[in-house]
């Protein structure tokens, strides 16, 4: 699952509590993952500056819900 942080309305609340966070981005023919967190804010900015750079291709950012069955 991806999510473009750039598509979220402005005006929308934050993330929901539960939630972790990471960047997935391809290069080449390899996969590369960052830790997950609880920290949006640090893993949009990791997106954009991968979207802005020369890290990869395939740029996404990926969810799950920790903490609940």
């Amino acid at each position: 699952m991806g999510f473009d942080p750039t598509e979220r309305d402005s005006a929308a609340p934050a993330p929901a509590e539960g939630h972790q966070w990471r960047v997935r981005y391809r290069d080449g023919d390899f996969t590369h993952y960052t830790e997950w967190t609880s920290e949006f804010a640090a893993v949009a900015n990791l997106f954009e500056q991968y979207r802005r750079g020369e890290y990869g291709h395939d740029i996404v950012i990926e969810r799950r819900v920790v903490g609940k069955t």
